[in-house]
């Protein structure tokens, strides 16, 4: 079982490691620092001082450290964990590359929450918080940590720091109120058995909450929802469905990055039980990811020539689909015979551009008579991107055969054979699939374009 130990505790050798280091340090050869540093911390995972100098050390030697980083990336919910303990060993490999990672560290906060190690799960929260000045739902998370550990002068200088970048947030506002009293009281010993969390937990106020959730709201109306949320929160950060309610009510704010802590929270509160709060998560994040990339095409839309802005954008266009494609990978590998995981683990590696790894996760997703058509349609893209036209326009028109309704899917399958007969240089069979569509849908595109100029 691992501990959290102090330098009086290390072994001989641990001891060696340690005082090498420190020398290593006092003349400024971090590098040399990380190599014995890792080796120390890969022998004693549970020697917490010398993981917060290994850190230091590799923010020295890492002069981009934080920026591959986003505050939309990670992966600690997940349908599937591995080994909380190698886990402390093995992610000190990505730390060394990126000790920022917003990814690495929240993987070691998942690890040293399931070995109840809480003071190094919050450093894994604290040294994201450190590379991303302004990562909001990290600070959440790490208040929580701390308030569900009774750390509450901790909890309210976190919540203090989420105010230093949005005064307006309610649960900051009203946590670091709460937070302070009760640790006051903590150290003058005044809380007692019958602490004040029973009394928000009546059932009239739940009540006035659910109601609330049956009707329209307007964004007062929300605000004022979400104040009294606050205080039950702050009274109780483990109620699950008070922690669901802030999700919900963050996301009808469009405040998406919120709702996605609040629904990585109560996931975690599940106990990972419940997956459909994961899914809940994984939705909201992506609108959260969405929602910058679409702030940045904005920004492009003024300003075409901002050089930051484009590698912005693509570098977050291809987050979010790498995101997709890991979160869809775990889904598949949990649950493999389900058609429905296989599309969308299909859909995710072409949105990513990886045709090749797509074709397999499709053709099994072909297999399911709900999902062929769609699967068809999606494999005739993945070979025309292979430049396989051929096998391209064959997938696509045994689909095209299959849909008899002229809905929009049938007008995309056509549209596509259409295209690629273009390419082909089949201009007649080009123009027969294009004249399909013309027929029902003169607006489609630019069919009419197309069809037209044949005549002319």
């Amino acid at each position: 079982m691992i501990t959290i130990i102090t330098e009086r505790q290390l072994n001989q050798e641990g001891a060696g490691f340690w005082l090498k280091a420190k020398q290593a340090v006092a003349a400024k050869n971090f590098k040399y620092a990380v190599s014995i540093l890792k080796a120390l911390v890969k022998r004693e995972p549970g020697f917490l001082e010398g993981r917060k100098l290994l850190r230091a050390c590799e923010v020295k030697t890492t002069p981009d450290a934080g920026r591959r980083s986003s505050l939309f990336g990670g992966y600690r919910i997940s349908t599937t964990r591995r080994d909380p303990e190698t886990t402390l060993v093995t992610v000190e490999d990505d730390l060394e590359k990126d000790p920022y990672s917003v990814t690495a560290n929240e993987t070691l906060f998942a690890a040293a929450t399931d070995l109840n190690l809480p003071e190094l799960a919050a450093f894994a929260l604290e040294t994201i918080c450190q590379g991303q000045p302004n990562a909001k739902k990290h600070m959440h998370l790490l208040a929580n940590h701390y308030i569900k550990n009774e750390q509450f002068a901790e909890a309210a200088e976190t919540y203090r720091r989420i105010l230093n970048i949005d005064r307006t947030d309610a649960i900051a506002q009203r946590g670091e109120k709460d937070c302070a009293a009760r640790a006051t009281m903590k150290q003058g010993n005044w809380e007692g058995k019958g602490d004040f969390r029973t009394k928000l937990k009546n059932k009239s106020a739940t009540t006035d909450l659910e109601s609330a959730d049956k009707m329209g709201l307007t964004r007062a109306e929300m605000e004022q929802r979400l104040a009294q949320l606050s205080e039950q929160y702050a009274a109780d950060n483990t109620n699950l469905q008070v922690v669901k309610d802030i999700a919900s009510i963050y996301e009808q704010m469009e405040d998406y990055a919120n709702s996605y802590s609040f629904y990585a929270y109560a996931y975690q509160l599940s106990g990972g039980a419940d997956l459909s709060i994961n899914d809940k998560a994984m939705e909201v994040r992506e609108k959260a990811m969405q929602a910058e990339i679409t702030y940045y095409e904005q920004v492009l839309a003024a300003d075409p020539n901002n050089e930051e802005a484009k590698a912005t954008l693509a570098a977050r266009r291809k987050e979010i689909a790498e995101a997709s494609v890991a979160d869809a990978k775990a889904r598949v590998e949990a649950n493999p015979t389900d058609a429905q995981l296989q599309f969308k683990y299909g859909q995710a590696l072409f949105d990513a551009e990886q045709y090749t790894e797509a074709i397999a996760p499709l053709q099994r997703a072909r297999t399911n008579p709900n999902l062929r058509i769609k699967s068809m349609l999606m494999l005739g893209k993945c070979y025309a991107a292979k430049n396989m036209t051929d096998m391209a326009i064959r997938q696509l028109e045994d689909a095209n055969k299959e849909v008899i309704a002229m809905d929009e899917t049938k007008k995309e399958i056509l549209y596509m054979i259409g295209c690629l007969y273009e390419t082909a240089g089949n201009k007649e069979k080009a123009i027969e699939s294009f004249k399909v569509i013309y027929e029902v849908d003169y607006g489609y595109r630019d069919v009419a374009h197309k069809v037209e100029s044949a005549y002319s």
